[in-house]
């Protein structure tokens, strides 16, 4: 297919030219909404340095489901870029793809530990969804700052949508491997002492102080590139629908009484980091439905969210919906009630996975459950009839809600988008609702969120 770039798009790349080969920058960022078209943009530059070097070689480092499927499909779509090659370096044959001697490498996060065993290398970088990368002291991370260190990575890019899902401080790490520290500062510490005061029980936790976001800003302005769907994309209507359901009775009874055992912990003030605190998952977990027990069974506790489920599902008549779920139990709710639907989650195996992505494509699947960390990156769901997302709660993490609604509600959708969100009346779930609709939670934590739900309970507001 020919490849004829929007206006935005060619602003984008020109932009990338002059900040990497013009100016001589090491690296830049491109924080496109989703939809934009960044990998395309990406696939022109690469060829460009191409041209110019031929013996150029390119890592690009993205989720699974984008190796297999994202970056295969766009090189093979657009005529400009067929001479390029590509080898995916994941599975049993990934020490014979390294040596392919392919123009792109194609390799997941997980894959860099293995990667830096394997001897020196010498790559432009590309790193798609770089928000996997904001943990200065994660494993991946330090493979990647090694790698800079030995002077292995000439050029390098970072692609995302959501670079600061949950504090600008996601940003650090991010940036650091584009410039080596030149924006920022060369280590976390040196950037918590410029642009964070510490608060919390004990001052365990760093919160930008004021002003400090338009300080960050303006040091990553000169490599960063921010664009956005709305400014850019004539999209429908994308409607938010929350479906509201009530705990009574054996449900409400077992919900208060871990909520009041997460009062406790919270009351002395026990920080409880995302997704890890025990009661706080409970509750999430019956106000969905179940809940594991201590001896690692299920508890079916109502059934409230999937009456409600396949309420909508019956309103749509047959339109395919898409169901984000959170816990392995939820699933096993989902086909008691829906059948054997099929799932994309962390245990699919890639190749399955692109095969219900294309089923969806089609129309073929009427019902498809997943977890939002399992496909909310990179991949094209909007082509076909499913324009319905439901939601049985929502996640803690800002950036997998966004990322998978923009799946479907991205270039190329054809009419409006419809978001369903099941939520418990009086749980937790409002909490994370609040939390996603505060256009300032960039400085919150889910800690003061829990606080401040706790004080209107108390108040019952």
């Amino acid at each position: 297919m020919k490849y004829t770039p929007r206006k935005y798009q060619e602003a984008a790349l020109q932009w990338l030219i002059q900040r990497t080969l013009v100016e001589g920058r090491l690296g830049a960022g491109l924080l496109l909404d989703p939809g934009l078209g960044k990998t395309s943009v990406t696939l022109s530059w690469i060829r460009l340095i191409k041209r110019m070097d031929p013996q150029a070689k390119f890592l690009v480092i993205a989720p699974l489901r984008v190796i297999y499927s994202t970056w295969p499909e766009e090189i093979e779509q657009w005529d400009h870029c067929h001479e390029l090659t590509y080898s995916i370096v994941h599975g049993n044959n990934k020490a014979e793809a390294l040596r392919s001697g392919a123009d792109i490498y194609l390799i997941n996060p997980e894959g860099l530990q293995w990667l830096e065993k394997q001897g020196r290398h010498d790559f432009h970088l590309i790193i798609d969804e770089s928000t996997k990368f904001k943990n200065w002291s994660g494993k991946r991370t330090r493979v990647l700052r090694r790698m800079l260190k030995r002077g292995e990575i000439r050029k390098r890019l970072i692609l995302t949508g959501t670079p600061a899902p949950n504090s600008l401080q996601d940003l650090f790490a991010q940036i650091y491997l584009l410039d080596e520290g030149e924006s920022l500062g060369s280590n976390i510490s040196s950037f918590r002492k410029r642009y964070c005061v510490q608060v919390g029980f004990k001052g365990y936790e760093w919160h930008l102080r004021d002003g400090a976001d338009n300080e960050i800003w303006g040091r990553i302005a000169p490599v960063c590139l921010r664009m956005s769907a709305k400014d850019h994309l004539d999209l429908p209507e994308m409607l938010v629908h929350d479906c509201y359901v009530k705990l009574e009775d054996k449900p409400k009874a077992i919900y208060d009484m871990l909520e009041k055992e997460l009062f406790a912990e919270l009351d002395k003030g026990t920080v409880l980091p995302m997704n890890e605190g025990a009661k706080y998952v409970k509750c999430k977990q019956v106000a969905n439905g179940s809940v594991y027990t201590e001896e690692g069974s299920v508890e079916i506790v109502h059934d409230l969210k999937m009456e409600e489920a396949a309420r909508i599902i019956d309103e749509l008549q047959g339109k395919p919906a898409m169901i984000a779920y959170q816990f392995k139990h939820d699933l096993t709710s989902l086909r008691k009630r829906f059948g054997e639907v099929p799932s994309i989650s962390g245990e699919t195996k890639p190749k399955d996975a692109q095969n219900y992505v294309d089923r969806w494509n089609l129309g073929q699947i009427p019902i498809l459950a997943v977890q939002p960390q399992s496909l909310s990156h990179g991949v094209n769901m909007q082509k076909g009839p499913g324009r319905d997302i439901i939601w049985l709660g929502l996640p803690d993490n800002p950036e997998l809600y966004h990322q998978l609604n923009a799946r479907i509600y991205r270039q190329g959708v054809s009419s409006e988008v419809r978001i369903h969100r099941i939520l418990a009346k009086n749980t937790v779930d409002t909490v994370v609702k609040a939390r996603l609709e505060d256009k300032d939670r960039k400085q919150q934590s889910l800690f003061d969120y829990l606080k401040e739900y706790q004080r209107r309970q108390a108040n019952n507001e």
